[in-house]
């Protein structure tokens, strides 16, 4: 048998005597670098949370800090190189000294570095980077204010638009100090195009000091940073303002000498189909039993707009004047009754024997007109099943006329019985 002969290059070659090779190298390189005079060393560790901790006292009485209580921290260590290779930031407390804070304000705090293990095998041989830090103390307030519309449009010739934010009001909390600044909060947007139909954007939830100097957020929470802004748009149309009369003659004509309105007409704004069957709009009645022959002036009597419109002229409300000044009036005593309104179960007696009533109208028709030509209308739908002697309401009716009215508030009374 034949010896094998030993091969250096073979030896290489084998993968297996190569790898134990290689853990042995490792071995004694570590237990070399373990062991020897030169091992410790330094390293700085970053991005170290600084501490700030108010008094008991401060906290309590509501304090807090609203900057600078994210800061962090670097410090430099030494030891032994392996085990300053497992520290990390959780190993050092970096604290602000804020043990002196007991009212609102900036405070430039000084920053110190203390192993969190004092038994840990390093040593801590730098000042803290940064050496101070500042912050600011304030007290917590929360306010709710309106949020007022500020959305730049066009509308084009013929048209109106109103702006409508899906919310009203926004709640904002934070240091009082920046809360009591706040003196409008506005919902600011823009829009483009020339509008002939409603759109709608996202405003931006602005704050303006007493100066109109927008105020940064940075230390406020508010619970909307933004709303929606909802434009309508409806086209618009003039209509004349028409009066309404209640208990008038159906005779007597209000012509444009008779009658003044101020001002005759407005601009209103709503839903196409509205605006084409609209003519003219209302205004309050006015009763004709209240008129005497005298020029008299209703003020301000409210617009009646149709609904989905809105009166967007100046004049919410109109002036009427009516001259009746050129009628004549004359009193008669009423001794005809008639009794309207009763329920089937039950009757009526009237007590009232006569009436004295004030008639106005063309002095030809008041010369012509007679007592036995006027019976008074008592209106008994209100009574409500009432017997006994009661008043009641009275009405007239003129006949051999159709100009005339009686003027004023005239009751009756009567006797209701059942049946």
């Amino acid at each position: 048998m034949s010896k094998k002969k030993f091969s250096l290059n073979g030896i290489l070659k084998n993968n297996k005597f190569l790898f134990i090779l290689a853990v042995l190298i490792s071995f004694s390189v570590w237990i070399y670098m373990s062991m020897g005079s030169s091992n410790d060393t330094s390293l700085t560790i970053s991005n170290i949370p600084i501490q700030i901790e108010l008094p008991d006292e401060s906290r309590d009485s509501g304090l807090q800090v609203f900057s600078g209580g994210e800061q962090t921290a670097s410090v430099t260590i030494s030891g032994n190189r392996a085990i300053l290779g497992s520290i990390t930031e959780s190993d050092i407390t970096v604290t602000a000294a804020a043990n002196t804070i007991s009212s609102t304000g900036t405070y430039q705090l000084s920053v110190s570095a203390a192993k969190t293990n004092p038994g840990q095998n390093f040593q801590i041989i730098s000042t803290v980077s940064p050496s101070t830090v500042s912050v600011f103390v304030d007290y917590l307030r929360e306010s709710t204010f309106q949020i007022q519309e500020n959305v730049v449009y066009k509308v084009a010739d013929g048209y109106y638009a109103s702006t409508a934010l899906s919310s009203k009001n926004v709640v904002i909390s934070g240091p009082q100090t920046e809360i009591s600044r706040i003196s409008k909060v506005s919902a600011v947007a823009s829009i483009d195009n020339t509008l002939t139909e409603s759109d709608s954007t996202e405003a931006k939830i602005v704050l303006y000091d007493k100066n109109g100097k927008e105020i940064s957020t940075n230390l406020l929470t508010m619970d909307l940073y933004s709303v929606q802004a909802m434009v309508s748009v409806l086209p618009e149309k003039t209509v004349d303002i028409k009066p309404v009369f209640l208990n008038k003659p159906n005779g007597l004509n209000i012509n444009d000498d008779i009658i003044k309105i101020e001002p005759d007409s407005i601009l209103i704004a709503g839903p196409q189909k509205i605006l084409n069957d609209t003519l003219s709009v209302n205004l309050e009645p006015i009763d004709f039993s209240t008129l005497k022959n005298e020029v008299k002036t209703f003020p301000s009597l409210g617009i009646d707009i149709p609904k989905d419109c809105k009166n967007i002229s100046n004049s919410t409300t109109a002036d009427v004047t009516l001259d009746l000044s050129k009628l004549s009036s004359k009193k008669f005593t009423v001794d005809k009754f008639t009794v309207e309104g009763l329920l089937n179960e039950y009757k009526a007696d009237v007590t009232q024997k006569s009436i004295s009533v004030t008639i106005i109208g063309p002095k030809k028709e008041i010369d012509n007109l007679k007592s036995n030509d006027i019976t008074g209308v008592i209106d008994t739908s209100d009574s409500e099943g009432t017997t006994g002697s009661v008043q009641m309401p009275v009405s007239f009716t003129i006949k051999g006329t159709k100009s005339c009215w009686a003027y004023g508030s005239h009751k009756a009374n009567l006797t209701i019985t059942e049946k």
